[in-house]
């Protein structure tokens, strides 16, 4: 579990860097073997690329998981090479791949905690876009998207040659429950209403609250036939009682037309839904078309 937990993290990298990092880890060894390069051992200083680069992409583990490798690799080279040359191991020499060594180990852990500290800033502001979010595009009381966001879906949707059908709903009998029940009664009920529509909601299908006890619902190539049905079919989910009061819907449908823009045709659906209001209500009404 861990180890293929490690390997996805590893896959974050870039792997023309992953390849870098190996070519900057091994060639120094080979570098410091040349008298043409004047540095000599300061070339293992190159450790510190790999080491940077794990440290940002994996924080403070993948950081000390590259000081650990690559200063294994460059003791060895160095252990070796004084072997094989029969030269002193204690001498300045030795301090400098030591002094490698800690500045390689005090880099990975100082990027690596940093790179941490900046991921969760990251996942911090990500949380707090997706809030902003949340409060632009969002009814905080029911969550379904509001007025805003339902004209942008709007405007998008009259774009696209299929049509467009309005389903304009406002609750009879809410201001006479708010009025005697309060606000706390009312706002359950604007939330149960929200919650039978959601019902609704598919990927053809789009519900909105633009404000107070209004509601629309938003359908993407239906014709003014389906859109009747499917209005009845809210009509009765929208039957609700609240002690001795009756709450129930007016429904105004208004289906695009060539040249519709998305103000007139929600003033369309606004209109039959008053026509509805004012002959009865609890009904569902179609525009002119």
């Amino acid at each position: 579990m861990m180890l293929s937990l490690y390997m996805k993290s590893f896959g974050r990298i870039p792997k023309f860097i992953i390849g870098l990092c190996i070519v900057l880890t091994i060639s120094p060894g080979f570098l410091a073997r040349l008298d043409m390069f004047y540095i000599d051992d300061m070339v293992w200083f190159l450790l510190l690329f790999p080491c940077f680069i794990f440290s940002y992409y994996l924080g403070f583990a993948g950081g000390l998981f590259a000081a650990v490798t690559v200063n294994i690799y460059h003791m060895f080279w160095f252990f070796y090479e004084k072997y094989i040359r029969m030269a002193e191991l204690v001498n300045q020499e030795l301090a400098l791949h030591m002094g490698v060594a800690i500045v390689t180990f005090l880099c990975s852990i100082g990027v690596g905690l940093l790179s941490e500290k900046l991921k969760d800033k990251q996942i911090q502001l990500q949380i707090l876009n997706q809030k902003l979010k949340q409060l632009a595009l969002y009814d905080s009381l029911t969550s379904l998207p509001n007025r805003h966001y339902f004209m942008e879906k709007l405007s998008e949707s009259l774009l696209d040659d299929q049509s467009v059908s309005l389903m304009f709903i406002d609750l009879d009998g809410f201001k006479q429950v708010n009025d005697t029940y309060g606000h706390v009664v009312g706002d359950n009920i604007l939330k149960e209403v929200a919650q039978r529509l959601k019902g609704f909601s598919n990927d053809f299908t789009f519900v909105s609250r633009l404000g107070g006890d209004e509601f629309i619902v938003m359908l993407i190539g239906a014709n003014q036939e389906k859109s009747s049905e499917i209005a009845k079919d809210i009509l009765r989910l929208l039957q609700l009682k609240v002690k001795d009061l009756m709450i129930s819907a007016s429904i105004g449908i208004a289906v695009s037309k060539q040249g519709d823009t998305p103000s007139s045709l929600l003033k369309s659906a606004d209109t039959a839904m008053y026509k509805v209001k004012s002959t009865g209500k609890n009904a569902v009404g179609v525009g002119s078309q």
